[in-house]
């Protein structure tokens, strides 16, 4: 489950160093439902059970927000929504590289 975000959350938001990000589709229902805003920090500590905002593999315009399911040894990510009848992911495009991954989601903003 992720967070509520705090005041620490918003003053970095506010300079620069945390990006927003807008929850589109039922893909990672119940955590997050359309609409939602979680707020995603550029990290390369990725681990299974993280939330992540990564490039899709084939839509160079559409980013995905999505569940580390799994690491292999060779360092690829697979990626799964948390509604998987609702979710185009790994199990559709297959594993992503780290370079495919923008951040990891820390919080949710407060509507």
């Amino acid at each position: 489950m992720l967070r509520e975000a705090n005041w620490k959350d918003q003053i970095m938001y506010a300079l620069g160093r945390r990006k927003v990000f807008r929850v589109s589709g039922d893909s990672m229902l119940p955590t997050l439902k359309d609409g939602d805003a979680v707020m995603i920090i550029p990290t390369k500590s990725i681990e299974p059970g993280d939330v992540v905002l990564a490039d899709h593999p084939y839509k160079s315009s559409v980013k995905i927000l999505k569940r580390v399911s799994a690491i292999d040894g060779d360092g690829r990510y697979s990626l799964t929504g948390d509604n998987p009848a609702e979710s185009t992911d790994s199990r559709t495009f297959g594993s992503l590289s780290i370079e495919c991954i923008q951040g990891k989601a820390v919080c949710r903003m407060s509507k």
